[in-house]
């Protein structure tokens, strides 16, 4: 299985070094703030179907208090102190809590667990 397009909303107070490796670990292909991945949905409605069909992985930093277009988001994460909690998962559950450095697509619930080393 090949990885996933999806649109991830993360929160904004991101350090640099988490930022990093959530783009490394997930395989983003776009990040971008929320008055941009907004102005682009405001312009083009169909953005997020063409993303997807583009095979890209787009992560959207912005506040959690900004709602605007949540419902286009494959995966909302908030991170805090090394920590990523999935408060919206398309692709599986949500409610899961794991450490940043051990956050993948596995554990996202789109691969087999069993191709990853699990922790």
């Amino acid at each position: 299985m090949g990885i996933p397009a999806a649109i991830i909303f993360v929160n904004d107070d991101l350090t640099v070094n988490t930022r990093t490796t959530l783009q490394k670990q997930l395989f983003i292909t776009d990040t971008m703030d929320g008055y941009t991945y907004d102005g682009y949905v405001s312009l083009y409605p169909e953005w997020p179907a063409i993303a997807r069909l583009q095979n890209r992985r787009v992560m959207v930093v912005r506040p959690f208090s900004e709602l605007q277009n949540r419902t286009d988001a494959d995966v909302v994460i908030f991170v805090t102190h090394a920590t990523a909690a999935i408060e919206k998962n398309k692709y599986g559950p949500p409610g899961a809590t794991y450490r940043v450095a051990e956050l993948h697509w596995g554990k996202l619930c789109v691969f087999d667990l069993s191709i990853y080393n699990s922790s």
